[in-house]
């Protein structure tokens, strides 16, 4: 896996072994960026179970002011440490171990907002409803912002016609896209 565009374009990336990770496949992680390129530049951007850190990286490669890594596992962490050294983005990421819940919590009191917030949660069906929810009820999410979640492509969260949820379907993955406004819409509509 490598990065794809910006000033660390080109940099192969360490992915962690075994199946704990899905990593983005790069036709996805393309197609994400060249929709959310008019947000990127100087955006705050939060990976959350950000396995190899590989979309916080590519964020962080094409413009965006700071990154924040949320992960649970060790070994991730490390490896994110070692992708943000090998692109020399290091500066401007912060990581956070742990669940995301407690994670949200104390991004919460430290009275943090993010412009895009990207997750591929697993068990999804269970995961992110509590997950917007979170977002929404502390106030996460800059009232321009955007969340963008990866999912299954046999996910059935939402009807596929939502009016406040963007569905985008590559092969077996889908990317949803809910902006800040359309958030209580989006939980409403959860099935």
């Amino acid at each position: 896996m490598r990065v794809i565009a910006g000033t660390a374009g080109g940099t192969k990336l360490k992915v962690p072994r075994g199946g704990a990770v899905r990593p983005t496949s790069g036709r996805v992680k393309e197609a994400l960026f060249n929709i959310l390129a008019p947000r990127i530049g100087g955006a705050v951007l939060w990976d959350l179970y950000a396995g190899s850190g590989a979309i916080g990286i590519e964020a962080l490669s094409r413009g965006a002011a700071e990154a924040l890594f949320v992960e649970r596992e060790r070994a991730h962490l490390k490896i994110i440490r070692e992708n943000l050294s090998r692109t020399k983005l290091a500066q401007r990421a912060r990581l956070m171990g742990g669940d995301v819940g407690p994670a949200l919590a104390q991004l919460a009191r430290e009275k943090q907002k993010a412009h895009l917030i990207f997750t591929d949660p697993p068990y999804q069906e269970q995961t992110v409803p509590e997950l917007l929810q979170a977002i929404r009820r502390r106030g996460l999410l800059d009232p321009a912002g955007l969340v963008i979640l990866e999912l299954f492509a046999r996910s059935k969260l939402w009807p596929r016609e939502h009016p406040a949820v963007d569905l985008r379907k590559y092969g077996g993955t889908v990317l949803a896209f809910i902006e800040a406004a359309d958030l209580e819409e989006a939980l409403s509509g959860i099935q």
